[in-house]
Parts: structure tokens; C-alpha cells; sequence
């Protein structure tokens, strides 16, 4: 039998590199089509199975993921690796292809892989593979990964389930309560201080009703909105655009969290800045930058500050919201996934998902962050100005 061990191992940041040699993989494939009753269970089986070698390339694979990946043949794919063929947003991420970057830590397929081979057991992960050039468009999947030994090789059967429904169910129902909890916890804390304070100056009256008044109805468009949102993850939510005050926008975020019950101690500072306008969606905007300060604000300890934002420069103007806090390195790599949390308790954790979702493939915008030690973290959204 041929050596099937790499000829030569490339760097990496995460999984074994090396590649099976063009020989090593076509004798691979014909010991396992020889295999008959192997093949047929493959094609049998239902979801997207495949079988992979001990480089985690493709050796086999049943006729959905032909399917799923628009692959015209099986020549196609053998000798690839998953986020190689279908294309994952992050396979290209590393010279050395899919498995090997920063981010492929915390893939759920490559963990499940990788944690097969060791342990020589069936392992079962969650997964969210972005794929490339479709505004952030991911499939959530299921990956179980079970040994398999054929003609004395060592193989995986890898089979992925899409719960993308699941999935999208779960993380809509809970975008619209975080948002809804958002709007209701500046309407409860304004109220409380009416009710609390006596002899309040009428015109300090007035100032609070008219703040309630518009966090009232903020409430609404989010209630309104729920059958929109669920639009959005199916592909068919349409914005309604609208010239939009990029200053007003962010003073209104500014009251809804001034008296914000679940972030008491903390100062919300709108710096100075261009009264830029945008042509966009003002319900879906307002939705992202609060997202972005609720964040930042629940991030910053008693008597912190977060800074809202905007700067104009190439006919693009940039919402940004800094806070003094810094994200750990396994927490930036996930950020934006879907459902990833590093709260306990449910309806959390899914904001930096909506960002990325309703601002680059609805707003056609550039959501994007950045935070280190020394300058903090600051949440940015670009959109071209109108």
C-alpha cells in the first residue's frame, strides 16, 4: 500500500495542513468504490455524507452534496476539503486552505473531525458556514463525525443535517424580544422617574413625555416588524427607504438608552459631527446602531463612557460606538455568527448576528469592528452617503 502520509507539512494555525498526494487519493477512492455496499449507504443516507481521508479532503460523497455545492461531477470535489468546496467565506483565510486559519478553531465541522480521529469515536457539533460573496448568507448544519476503517485505511463519515430552519426560528424569536426588551427598559426607566419624582418643573415634564412618546413608538415598529424580521432571514425582506438624518438617529438612540434600567451608571456621550444623510431604511438603522450600544454599554463598568458617532469621508459616512472594554480573541472570531453567545441566559447574544445581517445584505452597508488593548472597541457601520 502507498504511503499516505503528507510529503510535506505547510504551516498552520489551527488543523494538520498536508494534503494526500494525487496518488495516495486515487487509490484511496478506488478502495472505497470497491467497497460496493459502502457507496450504496453513503448514497442511502440522508442529508449531505461524505467520506473523508485522514487530511480531511474528500474522498466520496453522496449525490445531495454534489447538490450543495453545484459541483458538475465527482471530479469536481475529490481531493477537497468542505469549506473548499462549498466555498466557506473562510477557507481562503490561511495559505493552506480550509481548516488551517484563526477562525477554523472554532468551526464545528473541523472540531468534529478533528476530534473523531483522536478520540476514535463518534463526535456530533453544531456548525455556521459562511459562504462567500452572498452578503453574509450561512448554513447552519449539524456535523457528525464517525471513524471508519476500509481496507486498512482510515476514513471519516461525515454527515451534516441542515437545521438552518431551526436555527432561524430560534434566533429570530429572540432578535425581536432582545429588541423589544431594548425599547421597553428606556420606556420603564423615563416612567419611573415621573412617577418617583415629585414637583418635576413642567417643562422637565413635558421633555420626559415627549421622550416617552418616541420610545412608544419605537415599540411599535418593532412590534410591526416582527413579520418583517422573519422575512428577512427567508431572503424576500424589502427596506423601506427613506432619506435619513444620520445626527437624529443617533440622539434618538441616545434617549432610549439615557435612562436605560439595565445599564444604570454608565454616560452615553453623541460626540460632535457631520449632519450627514443616507438614503436608507430608518427602523432597520436605528435597530442596528442600538444593538451596537446596548452592547457596548453592557460591556463598560459603573461610571464608563460610550461614545457614539459618525465621520464622512469618500461618500461613505461610518456610525461608530466605542466603549473602553476589549473582546477576548476567541470571542472576536465568533462574533458574528449566528446564535453565539457568551451570555448564560437566553435572548442574548444575537445582536452582532442582526448587524451583520440587516446591514451588509439588506442595507448594502460594512458592518466591522475592531478592539485591542490599548484603544478598547469601537462597532462600525458604513453606509454611503445620500
Amino acid at each position: 500500500m502507498a504511503d499516505e502520509r503528507s510529503a510535506t507539512i505547510p504551516v498552520t494555525r489551527f488543523a494538520p495542513a498536508g494534503l494526500a498526494s494525487s496518488e495516495v487519493l486515487a487509490a484511496q477512492r478506488r478502495a472505497v468504490l470497491l467497497e460496493e455496499m459502502v457507496d450504496a449507504l453513503i448514497q442511502a443516507m440522508p442529508g449531505y455524507v461524505m467520506l473523508v481521508n485522514e487530511q480531511r479532503q474528500l474522498v466520496a460523497f453522496n449525490r445531495n452534496v454534489l447538490k450543495l455545492t453545484g459541483a458538475a461531477d465527482d471530479a469536481a470535489l475529490v481531493g477537497k476539503r468542505l469549506g473548499e468546496a462549498l466555498r466557506c467565506a473562510h477557507a481562503g483565510d490561511f495559505p493552506a486552505g480550509c481548516g488551517t486559519g484563526d477562525r477554523c478553531s472554532v468551526c464545528g465541522v473541523v472540531l468534529a473531525l478533528l476530534n473523531s480521529q483522536q478520540s476514535g469515536g463518534q463526535v456530533v457539533r453544531e456548525c455556521l458556514i459562511t459562504l462567500q460573496g452572498t452578503g453574509g448568507l450561512a448554513l447552519d448544519m449539524q456535523a457528525t463525525a464517525t471513524p471508519l476503517e476500509i481496507r486498512d485505511r482510515k476514513f471519516t463519515v461525515l454527515a451534516l443535517q441542515d437545521i438552518s430552519d431551526e436555527k432561524r426560528r430560534q434566533v429570530l424569536e429572540r432578535l425581536f424580544f432582545h429588541d423589544v426588551i431594548n425599547t421597553t427598559g428606556g420606556i420603564h426607566g423615563l416612567a419611573s422617574l415621573l412617577a418617583e419624582q415629585e414637583d418635576v418643573p413642567e417643562r422637565v415634564q413635558t421633555e420626559y413625555v415627549s421622550w416617552l412618546v418616541a420610545l412608544s413608538e419605537n415599540l411599535l415598529d418593532e412590534i410591526r416588524g416582527q413579520r418583517t424580521l422573519l422575512e428577512a432571514e427567508q431572503g424576500e425582506f424589502v427596506p423601506e427607504v427613506s432619506t435619513v438624518g444620520i445626527r437624529a438617529v443617533l440622539h434618538e438612540v441616545r434617549r432610549l438608552f439615557e435612562y436605560h434600567e439595565r445599564v444604570p451608571g454608565r454616560e452615553l456621550v453623541v460626540q460632535d459631527g457631520p449632519n450627514c444623510t443616507v438614503m436608507t431604511d430608518v427602523t432597520i438603522l436605528r435597530r442596528i446602531v442600538g444593538n451596537m450600544t446596548l452592547n457596548a454599554l453592557e460591556a463598560t463598568p459603573a461610571g464608563g463612557v460610550v461614545t457614539l458617532s459618525a465621520a464622512a469621508a469618500g461618500g461613505w459616512v461610518t456610525i461608530a460606538v466605542h466603549n473602553p472594554g476589549v473582546i477576548p480573541p476567541e470571542v472576536q472570531l465568533q462574533l458574528f455568527k449566528r446564535s453565539f453567545s457568551t451570555k448564560s441566559s437566553s435572548g442574548r447574544g444575537i445582536g452582532t448576528y442582526s448587524m451583520k445581517l440587516f446591514g451588509e445584505r439588506y442595507l448594502k452597508g460594512k458592518v466591522a469592528f475592531k478592539s485591542c488593548l490599548n484603544e478598547g472597541t469601537a462597532f462600525t457601520f458604513s453606509l454611503p452617503v445620500g
